[in-house]
């Protein structure tokens, strides 16, 4: 949280990229409890091992916001952990 102004700036300045600002925002977002905005953190069931998309808020435009910032999109970057995701319709 401490750096999320700082990252921010960076980014409006383009010192730093936007996908390193969406990283950072949806690991903030989570830590407080929220849903995050890109995509970007992966968890895994404890019990099975498997890795799952973390919660996301207006998960139907996601892929909408991760190209705005510079990611790929959802689809492809849940088959790097064997995911195997697909967007929902609104």
């Amino acid at each position: 949280e401490k750096y999320l102004p700082m990252m921010r700036e960076a980014v409006k300045n383009g010192k730093a990229p936007g996908s390193s600002l969406a990283l950072l925002e949806d690991r903030v977002a989570l830590g407080q409890g929220k849903k995050q905005i890109y995509g970007s953190q992966i968890h895994r069931d404890q019990q099975t091992g498997k890795y799952f998309v973390a919660p996301i808020e207006d998960e139907p435009n996601v892929n909408k916001r991760r190209a705005a910032v510079g990611l790929e999109p959802l689809e492809d970057y849940a088959r790097h952990w064997s995911i195997d995701y697909k967007v929902p319709n609104k």
